[in-house]
Parts: C-alpha cells; structure tokens; sequence
C-alpha cells in the first residue's frame, strides 16, 4: 500500500474528542486553540467545552438573562446533549429585610474576610473559618409556587432540555427550590445532587418542615456541605451536625460525600452557660436500625468541646460518626482544616482512640489537622500516638498534614506511605503564646532540612505534587541547595512551597541564634521588647522580599536540575515574616506584608518552545491594603501639619518609622524615589 500522510482531519471523530479531552484537563486554552483549527475540530471540542456548565446568578432578572444567553449558546452549537454536570453559585433575594432578625453586627462575613486577606487566590481549595457572625434560623423555608419558587423557573427549563445530566452541584446561598427538586427527580433521577449550601432551618420548630424533610431524604442528594455550630450568634441552638449524622445513616439513601463546617461563630459564647435544648431527631430515624456508607467524610473546623449527643468532646465526635456510618467504606477523610484555625485539630487522644477502635481498608487519601492539646497538661506520648495513627492505615495515595510536626513523625510517615504517595502536603504549626491560660510554650515549627528534603525525594518515588515550606535564609547557597533536591524528584510536576520568614527561636530558644553578624544598631532593642532586636527586623524583611525576580530564579534552579518529567506549575507563598514565636511585630505588618508577594509560575507547552507564565497572587489585595495605609499617613500628615503648621510629605513621615528605618539600612532611598515600596528588591539566590 502506499502510505497515506495522515492529518488531523482523517483522524476518526472519536481520537479527535480525545486529544481535545486531553487539552481540556491539560491547559484550558489549547482547547480553545485546537477547536479555531478547523470545523472538524471545533465540533470535537464541544464534548470537552459544554462537559461542565457553570450558571451564575445576582438577581431574579439576571438568572433569566444568563439562562437564555445560555439556552442561545447550546442551540447555535447543537450542545445541550454533552452537559453532563451543571454548576449553580450565587445568590438572589426578592426582599431588602435583614436575614439575621435581632441581630446586629458590623464584622465582615467569612468569605469577605477571606478575599480581603488576598489568601484566597493561594489557597484555592482551603475552606475560611473566622468567628464572623452565623445564624442558623434566619430566614423561612421556600414554599411551593411561591414568588421565589417560581423566579427559579428559567433553572427548571433549562434542566428539562440537558438530556444527559448526570451531575448538579448547587452552591446558592438560597435554599434549594421545589420546583428544581420535582424537575430534578421527574427528569433526571439519576442525576447526583451536590448541595454546598445545605442547612435545615426548622429544626427548632418541632418537626422539620416537609419540604426541608423531602430535600434532605431525595434520593438524588449524593453530596452535602454543611456549616453547623453549638449555638448560633442571635443565641439559638443549631442541630444541624445531629441532623446530619440521621440522615447519613439511612434517611437519605444515596448520601456519599459529606463535608462538615464546624464553626464558633460570633457573639455565641455570651449564650454558652444556657444549657443546650435536647435534640428531639428526624421523623423516621430509628437509632441503630441502619448504619451509612459514606466514601467520603470531611470534619473541618473546631472540634466541638461542648457536649451534642451527650457527650461530643474528643474522641466523642469521631466516635458518634463511626456509630452512623461505616470507616471501612471510606476513600477520602479529612479531620480537621481551614484558614484560620490552625490550632484546631486532632488532639493525640483522639488519634489514639481512632487507631484502637477503627479500620479504614479503601482509604487512599487523607487529611489531618493535629494540635497538641497542651493547655493545662504536658502531653509525652503526642508524637508516639502520631506514630501509631499514621502506621494504622494502608498506604495512601494522597496524605496532608498540618499541625505539631516532629522528625520522627515525618520518618514514621515516609516509612508508611512513601512508596505509594502521589501527592504530599506537610504543614508545620504549632500553638502561639496568646493568652493561652498563661502557658509559656517553648515548641518552635519543625524546619526541614537539606536531609529531610533528600529523604522524602528518597522515599517518595512515585510523587507527582508537593506542598511543604522552606525556611528563609536570605537567599544563600544553603537555601538554593534545597530548591536543587526537588529538581531531583523525577515525576514531580506540581510544586508549592511556603516561604518561611518566621524566626520562632527569638522568644522560645534565643540561645541558639548566632548575632555575631550584628553590628551596634542591629544589637539595639525594638521599640516595646528588649528581646526583639533590630537585627532581627532586618533579618526578616531581607528573607521577606520576594519579587519576580526571585521567584523566576527559584523555578530557573529547579527547572535546570530537573530529572524525568518538567516541572509545570511551582507556587510561592511568602509567610511569617514578623512571626518570633512569642511575639508578633504588628508594627511591622505594613512593610511586611507588600514585601511578602506570592507568586504562580505556570509552564504552557507549545511545539516550538514552552512560555512561562509568572503571576503574582492576591495582588489585588495587596495593593488595597498599601491605599488604606496610604490614606491614613496622609490622614495624619495633614492633621500633623495643621497643628505645626508646616507642610509634611505623607513619605517622609513614613520615613520616621521604625521599621522603615530598618528597611533603609538594607535599601537606601533611591533618586527621586517618593516611598519606600519603590526602592526595595529581593536579594539575588546564590546559585
């Protein structure tokens, strides 16, 4: 025969659709550049590009409209049959009155906080808990052909003309429609519910509404997210978690995933001497009739010290949950977790208690917050019982870890699990000194070495994603050493490292700090510590200063000393500078925090030749924060002035700051430059 050259358009429609499957888990927009190749491939793009379909809502007017531009876009292209999984987030209301009713407060909610931190283009997939204000019970349950029932109706058609969904996943802050519900059911009874938002809100009223009852028993609910608490802010009780644990054992039928957000919200410790109602249960739950198989079991948050079903303080938590679903049928659990409460966690009691009492033979990914629970008693065997738990399960898949961390604990897990591990996540924490019933701790976070670096690459063979920090130490030889080891990792491919510019060893171990670089001014006291030096300020800005440059270089050593497959994506995460264990330099944070950049570098594969992307993460934020400082030195220099009646530059008022002084004996001020933000730049890695 003779040989045929074959091009893409010869390819049968079936290789097409996957090479443009490949593009769309891949890098998004290949896909997009493949379907502009030709009408051949633009229609082997549609399955790809209409699989997952993402409907945004505002405002009763804004859902109609998003829904018909969405309807146009599937008809034009002849789409709806690839919608497998649609995607509802947002939220409407048809009346200005306060959802909280007795309740007034000024905090920001958790979400808010969370972007305004800037933190939330870095950790992506974290959940925020703040103590911001939760009320359970603040608004009624949706009726039937009600005016907001009925305002979902564009959502109900839409969902008549998808002939092939199998997936909905519904993050509204409004609580799931009936209509949608019926359509769901009489047209898709197949289709697997994921409801982010769920919360019963009539369990106080006797006997939950029917239609609350008729949504969390659907034999469609497959998945559930739920924040829940002891007692809510205006004061009530919330029985959301007792609730949930019915229906996980038998009332809802086809409940799989479950993720629990334990909260201590605003204001509800002022209700906490009230005793607590007693839990009446759903209609229809009969205790220990039936037992749940969940696959996956996420508990994050606080671990509720406050007696629910009797007794819920560790381990009685894990313990009620093993009484309503089966661990064996586990393949994902996560125990504990969220920004800004790391010093919540498993305590070495419960970790005891869970490797007694309980199997988890299909697990293959785990999650776990650890904490000390040193409060009031020293705790010697918190590393043996850690040893234990981790030994107890079978080799993982994928493990993170956050929490108290000891080498002994990493080798105990490098040993367990270390041949299997496709993705590792390692956290150091450990508890801060504030107010902590006047408990001096002298725990510092576990720093990784050049040899434990080398032994996760080591133990680790078959690691495709990494998270762990590394410790500043202005850019040295040493420091750039380790950024060379993950260049070893053969199929190593995702990398994210946290930027450790913390020095804990000022306040919990200052005898093994060597000053002998600092000269007179770095011996000299920070204003309000005599242990705080200036030195130790310079230290910590010079390690905090992470700019493009630097972070170009970091992906620049990895990449040249990379083995096996290419890296492709390397996150940086700058943190802790102003942290010296028992003190925070909150003076500092305005310097700190625009020295602190965070960076993503991401690696577009071409034929020709790759292009690096390099972006900065919660730059936004960032510079938000740098106009509010702005404007209050402004503020204040022209309140200053009035009173001296001179002129004063809101910059050289910032020069008299203390930190800012620091900052200037490692970057003088550059010609013509106006504030200090325009002089700084990181220090050079010694490659």
């Amino acid at each position: 025969m003779d040989s045929v050259k074959l091009d893409l358009h010869s390819l049968p429609p079936e290789t097409l659709q996957q090479i443009a499957g490949h593009l769309s888990s891949a890098h998004q927009p290949s896909l997009y550049a493949f379907g502009l190749a030709s009408k051949t491939c633009h229609s082997a793009t549609l399955p790809s590009t209409f699989h997952y379909v993402h409907l945004a809502i505002s405002s009763r007017e804004g859902l109609q409209r998003n829904v018909d531009a969405l309807v146009k876009t599937l008809s034009r292209t002849e789409s709806a049959c690839h919608v497998r999984c649609l995607n509802i987030k947002g939220s409407f209301r048809l009346s200005d009155g306060p959802r909280i009713e007795g309740y007034k407060s000024g905090s920001r909610d958790t979400h808010s906080w969370f972007k305004e931190t800037g933190v939330d283009e870095i950790l992506v997939d974290e959940e925020p808990y703040s103590q911001a204000p939760h009320s359970v019970y603040d608004e009624s349950v949706i009726a039937k052909s009600s005016e907001e029932d009925m305002a979902w109706a564009p959502v109900v058609g839409l969902m008549k003309n998808l002939p092939y969904l199998t997936k909905l996943v519904y993050r509204c802050l409004n609580q799931f429609p009936p209509s949608l519900l019926d359509a769901l059911h009489n047209h898709h009874p197949q289709c697997k519910l994921y409801h982010l938002t769920f919360r019963m809100r009539t369990l106080l009223w006797g006997e939950p509404y029917p239609y609350e009852m008729a949504l969390a028993t659907s034999p469609c609910l497959y998945g559930v997210k739920v924040e829940c608490c002891w007692r809510d802010s205006p004061g009530d009780d919330d029985f959301n978690q007792e609730a949930m644990l019915e229906l996980v054992a038998g009332l809802a039928p086809n409940l799989k995933e479950v993720v629990v957000v334990n909260l201590t919200p605003e204001n509800s410790w002022r209700y906490w001497p009230r005793p607590r109602s007693p839990w009446r249960g759903l209609p229809g739950f009969v205790s220990g009739r039936s037992i749940g198989s969940l696959t996956s079991l996420s508990l994050l948050g606080s671990i509720p010290s406050l007696p629910l079903l009797g007794d819920l303080r560790p381990p009685g938590l894990l313990q009620s949950w093993a009484m309503h679903t089966d661990f064996s049928c586990l393949r994902h659990l996560t125990l504990g977790g969220g920004y800004g409460c790391e010093g919540m966690g498993m305590t070495d009691e419960m970790m005891e208690w869970t490797t007694q009492n309980c199997s988890f033979p299909q697990l293959n990914t785990l999650r776990i917050r650890m904490k000390r629970d040193d409060y009031h008693v020293e705790r010697p065997n918190y590393a043996n019982n850690a040893i234990a738990f981790f030994g107890a399960f079978e080799p993982l898949d994928q493990l993170s870890v956050s929490g108290p961390l000891e080498p002994e604990i990493l080798d105990a897990i490098l040993y367990q699990h270390g041949q299997t591990l496709k993705r590792l996540e390692l956290h150091p924490f450990e508890q801060g000194n504030h107010s902590d019933f006047n408990v001096v701790r002298r725990h510092i976070p576990m720093t990784f070495t050049k040899e434990h670096f080398l032994k996760i690459h080591a133990q680790c063979p078959a690691l495709q994603e990494l998270a762990i920090p590394v410790k500043r130490t202005k850019s040295d030889a040493l420091e750039a050493e380790i950024y060379k080891i993950f260049g070893k990792m053969g199929r190593l491919k995702s990398l994210f490292l946290t930027l450790d510019c913390s020095d804990w060893r000022v306040t919990r171990d200052p005898d093994s700090i060597d000053e002998a670089s600092f000269d007179a001014a770095d011996r000299e006291s920070s204003t309000g510590s005599e242990i705080l030096k200036q030195g130790h300020i310079r230290q910590a800005l010079m390690n905090c200063a992470v700019d493009e440059t630097l972070a170009r270089s970091i992906w620049d050593t990895i990449c040249q000393n990379k083995a096996g497959q290419k890296l492709e994506s390397l996150k940086l995460w700058t943190t802790g500078g102003g942290v010296w264990g028992n003190y925070l330099g909150s003076s500092a944070a305005t310097v700190v925090n625009n020295l602190s950049r965070s960076w993503l570098i991401e690696r577009v594969a071409r034929d020709d030749k790759d292009i690096i992307n390099v972006r900065e993460l919660g730059r936004r934020a960032r510079e938000a924060r740098d106009q509010q400082a702005i404007y209050w030195l402004k503020r204040r220099a022209e309140h200053l002035g009035k009173e001296k009646d001179i002129i004063l530059e809101p910059g050289d008022l910032a020069e008299e700051e203390e930190i800012v002084q620091v900052l200037r004996r490692v970057w003088p001020r550059k010609k013509g430059s106006k504030d200090w933000r325009e002089d700084w730049s990181s220090l050079p890695l010694q490659v």
